[in-house]
C-alpha cells in the first residue's frame, strides 16, 4: 500500500466549492439561439449551459461562440436551435473536486468558464477564470490582517512604512513576491512585448458588424474602433451578443459605431503585466485597449493574455496554491472603509486556440436527469447557496440592509463606502470621501445593457446593488463625476428668487424714469 504526495495535498486543497462558482444561467438545446442570447443579456451573463429534454448537460455557448459560429458564419439566429453552435459535452468539474485543478484546466486549456457539478452529476454552477483572478487579488489584499508567510511580512512592512491606507502598494509588494516565488524570478513583461507581433483588429466607425465580426472571429480579440488615428471605441464579443443579437439587429446593416463603448480607457504598452492584471481587477476589465502616448493605437490585450504574460501554468499553479491557503474573511472583515489610491493608470480620455482535453481530472460522461433548484455548499466557513429564486434582490427593507459599494473617482482612485441603500446616505458618504460637494457630486452604475445610468432615487441605488448581487460581486461598483448644479436649483431658492426679483423691479424703474430725448 503506497500514500503518495498528491493524494495528500488532494485531500488537503480546497474544494471548487471554495472557489464560489456563479449561478448558472440554464437554457435548453432546443430553444433558438436568439433566445438564449436574450437570456443571456437578461442576467447579464457571457456564458450559458445547455441542457437536454431530461436535464442533462449537454453543452455551453458563449459570447464568443456567438460572434465566432453565428455571425462570422452567416446563421440565422431566430430560425436556428442553440445546439448546432453549441460545444458539445464541455469539460466539467464537481463541487467536491479540488479547486486548484480547475482552475489549472482553465489557464491550460484557455477555457474562460467551466461547469461545475454537484455530487450526483447535477448542474450547479458556472466558474469564470477572470472571477476566480479577481477572487484571488482580494485575498492578497486582505493579506497584511494575517500573520503566517514571509510574503504577508513584506505586505505588512510596506502598510507599517507608507500607511494603513496604501493597499495599492501592499498588493504590488505581494503580487511581485508570490510572482517572483511562483515564475522562477523571471521579470515581468511589459503589454508591448505581449503584444508583439499580434496581428491588429483595428476597424472603422462605419464597419458593419458583420465585418468586425470576421476580424473578431479570426483573431479572438475585441476590434478597437479608430477614427482619423485616433481609438474613439471598442467592440467586444459581449457587446455582438448582447446588443447586436439579442437586440435583433440587421448584422450587415448596422456600424460598429451605433453598438460600441464609446471613448474606453486606455494603457500604454510600457505597463507591465502585473499593472494591468491589478488595473483589470480594480475595474472589472476583460480588455484593454493599449495606446501610444500620443495616441496610436498598439493593440488589446484580455485577462488570459495578461496572465499568460505574467508565466506559464507551473507558475500559475504555485501562485494559486499560495492564495488558495489564506483563510478567507468575513464580507465585514473585508469591506474596509479606506480609499484604495489607484493612481494615474489610465490615460485621459473622455469618458482560444484549440482545446485539449486534461484527462487527469475527472470528467462527467452521462448525468442524471435531474436539476435541483437549490443547492448549498457547506464547506466548513463557506457557504455559498445557489437557486433559481432571485432572493440575492431587495425588497421593502431599504432602511435596514447595508450593501457595499465602490466608488471610482475622475482620477482613477478608488473609494469603499459601506452604507444602508439610501440615496440621501449614500450620497453624504460618498461625498466625504470622493472630497466632492454634495450637491455637485452624480453617481452612476452600470445597467444591464452596459449603459451608465445616473444615480437619483433610492430605487437607483437598489438596483445598482441587486445588479452587482446578480454578477456575483460583493460590491456594486459606480462612478463619481462632478457636475455644475443646475440653474434651475437655483431658481427655487428663495433668496435668490427674491434677488431676481428686486433686480427685475429695478430694471424696470430704470426704463420709466430715465429721461427721454425728444
Amino acid at each position: 500500500l503506497r500514500t503518495s504526495d498528491s493524494a495528500r495535498k488532494q485531500k488537503d486543497s480546497k474544494p471548487v466549492s471554495k472557489l464560489r462558482p456563479a449561478r448558472p444561467v440554464l437554457c435548453m438545446t432546443t430553444e433558438s439561439i436568439l433566445a438564449v442570447t436574450q437570456s443571456l443579456l437578461k442576467k447579464r451573463s457571457a456564458a450559458g449551459l445547455l441542457v437536454g429534454p431530461e436535464g442533462s448537460l449537454a453543452g455551453i455557448i458563449t459570447d464568443i461562440d456567438i460572434t465566432r459560429r453565428v455571425v462570422a458564419q452567416n446563421v440565422d439566429p431566430q430560425s436556428t436551435p442553440v445546439w448546432k453552435v453549441m460545444t458539445r459535452d464541455p469539460t466539467c468539474v464537481k463541487t467536491s473536486d479540488p479547486g486548484l485543478d480547475a482552475l489549472m484546466i482553465m489557464i491550460e486549456n484557455h477555457f474562460r468558464h467551466l461547469p461545475v457539478l454537484d455530487g450526483q452529476g447535477s448542474v450547479v454552477g458556472l466558474l469564470d477564470i477572470a472571477k476566480c483572478l479577481n477572487d484571488a487579488i482580494e485575498k492578497m489584499e486582505r493579506a497584511p490582517s494575517k500573520k503566517s508567510s514571509s510574503t504577508e511580512d513584506i505586505v505588512k512592512q510596506v502598510l507599517k512604512q507608507q500607511g494603513n491606507e496604501d493597499q495599492a502598494a501592499a498588493l504590488n509588494a505581494l503580487l511581485g513576491t508570490l510572482m517572483s516565488q511562483a515564475f522562477g524570478g523571471a521579470s515581468i513583461p511589459t503589454l508591448r512585448s505581449i503584444l508583439d507581433g499580434k496581428p491588429s483588429t483595428m476597424v472603422t466607425p462605419t464597419t458593419s458588424v458583420r465585418d468586425a465580426g470576421y476580424i473578431m472571429a479570426e483573431h479572438r480579440k475585441a476590434s478597437l474602433v479608430v477614427d482619423n488615428g485616433e481609438l474613439i471605441g471598442i467592440f467586444g464579443f459581449k457587446d455582438m451578443m448582447s446588443r447586436v443579437v439579442a437586440k435583433e439587429l440587421d448584422i450587415d446593416a448596422t456600424e460598429v459605431q451605433d453598438v460600441m463603448t464609446g471613448s474606453p480607457e486606455t494603457v500604454t504598452p510600457e505597463m507591465t503585466a502585473l499593472e494591468a492584471l491589478q488595473l483589470m481587477h480594480d475595474h472589472k476589465f476583460l480588455t484593454l485597449p493599449v495606446c501610444e502616448e500620443d495616441g496610436r493605437v498598439v493593440g488589446v490585450v484580455d485577462v488570459m493574455d495578461v496572465m499568460y504574460g505574467c508565466g506559464g501554468p507551473d507558475g500559475w499553479r504555485s501562485m494559486f496554491e499560495q492564495t488558495m491557503q489564506m483563510d478567507d474573511l468575513s464580507d465585514n472583515g473585508s469591506a474596509s472603509a479606506a480609499s484604495v489610491s489607484k493612481g494615474s493608470a489610465f490615460r485621459g480620455r473622455t469618458q482560444q486556440r484549440e482545446l485539449k482535453v486534461v484527462h487527469e481530472t475527472p470528467l462527467v460522461a452521462r448525468l442524471p436527469g435531474h436539476i435541483p433548484t437549490t443547492l448549498e455548499f457547506d464547506q466548513a466557513d463557506d457557504h455559498v447557496i445557489l437557486n433559481t429564486h432571485n432572493h440575492d434582490d431587495l425588497s421593502g427593507s431599504i432602511e435596514s440592509f447595508v450593501a457595499q459599494f465602490k466608488i471610482i473617482d475622475s482620477n482613477g482612485s478608488t473609494h469603499r463606502v459601506k452604507c444602508i441603500c439610501k440615496y440621501d446616505e449614500l450620497i453624504r458618504m460618498a461625498a466625504e470621501k470622493v472630497g466632492i460637494n454634495a450637491q455637485s457630486l452624480k453617481l452612476k452604475y452600470t445597467d444591464d445593457e452596459e449603459d451608465f445610468v445616473d444615480i437619483s432615487t433610492d430605487d437607483d441605488v437598489i438596483e445598482a446593488w441587486n445588479i452587482a448581487k446578480r454578477t456575483g460581486l460583493k460590491m456594486a461598483k459606480l462612478t463619481a463625476v462632478s457636475v455644475k448644479p443646475k440653474l434651475e436649483d437655483g431658481l427655487n431658492n428663495p433668496l435668490v428668487i427674491l434677488g431676481v426679483g428686486l433686480a427685475m423691479v429695478g430694471a424696470a424703474a430704470f426704463m420709466v424714469l430715465r429721461p427721454r430725448r425728444y
